[in-house]
């Protein structure tokens, strides 16, 4: 836990958070996701979240990772195998990249991002989706409401306050 505290303190707009995600938040963030999804994971961190969706896949080579941190990125690799973990930013990422992906899932800390940078990666992610697809991210705060509201179709809101910190889940269908 001190590592990710150290995390935190050097760069919080990448890591966002005081702890990892928690079940809570993991089992919100993934209930929708079928068998047969192909995902993508913006932001694993250490891979909370990933565990949950690898307990809702056939296979991990349906799951994909983008994570900006390179020692997140090395945890993932490690604990992940069959996962295909990419480095970078997430911006990049997706502009450079054609794939559709039945779920996004994000743990991305949007709040902490620039507003224009931020309506980009929507966009983009919003483009990633398959036709039916859903982006599902959480955050601490409604700030980042109004916005997906514009570029999704349709958001739910969710809450989970057995997280630490307790967090809201936006459901967004393309």
């Amino acid at each position: 836990m001190l590592w990710w505290l150290k995390k935190l303190v050097k760069n919080p707009a990448v890591i966002g958070s005081v702890a990892p995600s928690g079940p809570s938040l993991a089992k919100l963030m993934t209930r929708d996701i079928p068998t047969h999804a192909r995902v993508l994971e913006l932001g694993p961190g250490e891979g909370a979240i990933t565990q949950q969706i690898l307990k809702k896949l056939s296979s991990p080579s349906q799951l994909e990772l983008i994570e900006f941190d390179r020692d997140l990125g090395q945890i993932c690799r490690t604990k992940f195998p069959g996962v295909a973990v990419h480095h970078g930013d997430v911006e990049d990422f997706l502009r450079d990249n054609d794939k559709r992906y039945d779920f996004i899932v994000s743990g991305i800390p949007f709040a902490a991002m620039d507003k224009a940078k931020r309506q980009r990666v929507f966009n983009l992610i919003r483009d990633h989706l398959a036709d039916d697809g859903s982006y599902v991210m959480f955050q601490y705060s409604v700030t980042t409401l109004g916005e997906l509201k514009k570029i999704f179709r349709d958001v739910d809101t969710g809450f989970t306050p057995l997280n630490v910190p307790p967090a809201f889940v936006f459901t967004c269908k393309k």
